[in-house]
């Protein structure tokens, strides 16, 4: 249904038994129901059901290859975005109604970059983005600077290269913006094609040739793939709204830059994430990474960037706010001696990480092995009991307290047989992340 739609559905009286529900009814039913296919067709019973359907079929349209032409011709029928005849009326344009689009299903076609760029000008209201594996660059990304209501950016499944400048002038847009991934394919502008090639040869950091801002309100950024060190890392100075960041799979990024990136970040952030493979981050990176960021409340990290020494006494205090660690690890050879349970352990018997509650560990590190199970046991009954007695010297010559070995109230009592396990869907890891305390396999 092309053009201009009322949003009360007015039409003439019903003359059908299911027509006669009041209108506000038609809306709370239409709200329960998530299939697709059944609100197309109850978009077409009548005015009234197409006026009350159409919110939910357009808020969050699921898009494949075989559907994108169809859905680009019904909201962005012309090149611009025509203009409402009345400014004051009810009526709305179909791309007012989107808020969520998911491109990553899409597959490779020549009209692919332009539909992207017609529905990036016409849907104004959208919220999140996911960008497609392919074509999203050229015309399609300078398109992007038309959403600027956009709070989520993921453009993590771009498999191609697109020009820096172009990128960061889209982000200029979007104001709003407070997650941001970047994509894996790279992002060279044509000053920096050089460096990219000699990121690996070359020890010194390239000169960065333009400075880029950030957008101020950016709260989560994830890098990984071809990013080189002069075209993201060092490329301006990232705002100090940021919480959470995460890097992966950069093979030419150098240590020095992003030690140095992370230090930026470091007073601010609540959650890290390092994974392999970054293959110029040394053994004993991710050493003292409590110590530099003193309000990390989550790390998730490859143990091929770290040692056990991470948890010695120099490293790590008892009133660090740290409430969950998620071990990952590559499976090269010796990764999966680097950290056991026993060397957490230690570390809270010493008292120190008084506020870790949940440890989940890769299958590779071996601890779901039958003869390290009472070993994981016994570092899940720690995370599970008060520690607050733990570590401090009695001059009495006392006990730390009586109450030492009571189970925190707020936290959920986990029975022996399923501390280790593999949460079997992605509810689970919500749930042990808020709410359980133990030690989790995956």
């Amino acid at each position: 249904m092309n053009g201009h739609v009322q949003s009360n559905g007015s039409s003439c009286g019903p003359t059908k038994p299911y027509q006669s529900l009041p209108y506000e009814i038609i809306c709370e039913i239409i709200s329960y129901i998530t299939s697709q296919s059944t609100l197309q067709a109850l978009s077409l019973v009548s005015h009234r059901y197409n006026a009350a359907a159409n919110p939910a079929l357009y808020r969050h349209p699921k898009l494949t290859s075989s559907t994108i032409d169809s859905f680009v011709h019904s909201v962005a029928p012309t090149v611009f975005p025509p203009p409402k005849k009345n400014p004051n009326s009810k009526e709305y344009h179909l791309s007012d109604l989107v808020t969520t689009l998911d491109l990553s299903p899409l597959l490779y076609s020549e009209t692919l970059r332009t539909s992207i760029a017609r529905l990036l000008t016409h849907c104004r209201n959208i919220t999140s983005l996911t960008g497609s594996q392919k074509s999203f660059n050229g015309v399609a990304l300078r398109a992007l600077r038309h959403s600027t209501k956009l709070t989520y950016l993921n453009l993590t499944p771009c498999q191609d290269s697109c020009d820096l400048q172009d990128f960061f002038h889209a982000l200029n847009h979007l104001p709003k913006l407070t997650t941001l991934n970047f994509p894996p394919g790279g992002m060279f502008s044509s000053s920096s094609r050089q460096s990219a090639r000699s990121a690996q040869t070359t020890p010194a950091v390239p000169t960065v040739v333009a400075t880029f801002v950030y957008p101020s309100l950016l709260q989560s950024i994830s890098v990984c793939g071809c990013i080189i060190d002069s075209t993201i890392l060092a490329s301006g100075s990232p705002p100090t709204t940021i919480t959470s960041f995460s890097a992966s799979h950069l093979p030419f990024v150098r240590m020095a830059a992003l030690r140095q990136y992370i230090n930026m970040l470091a007073p601010q952030l609540t959650q890290l994430s390092v994974l392999h493979p970054i293959p110029c981050l040394p053994h004993n990176f991710l050493d003292k990474i409590l110590l530099s960021c003193p309000n990390l409340i989550r790390l998730i990290a490859s143990v091929d960037f770290m040692t056990a020494h991470i948890f010695d006494e120099e490293n790590c205090v008892a009133e660090h706010p740290i409430e969950r660690i998620d071990l990952d690890c590559s499976g090269g050879i010796g990764s999966e001696f680097k950290i056991s349970s026993d060397d957490i352990s230690i570390a809270l018997m010493e008292g120190r990480l008084r506020r870790l509650r949940v440890v989940r560990a890769s299958k590779r590190l071996g601890w779901a092995r039958k003869g390290e199970k009472k070993r994981v046991e016994d570092l899940a009954e720690l995370l599970i009991m008060d520690r607050s007695g733990f570590g401090e010297e009695d001059e009495g010559g006392s006990g730390a307290g009586d109450d030492e070995d009571e189970i925190a109230s707020e936290y959920v009592i986990v029975e022996k047989d399923d501390l280790v396990t593999d949460p079997v869907d992605d509810n689970a890891e919500d749930e042990i992340s808020g709410k359980l305390a133990g030690v989790w396999i995956f």
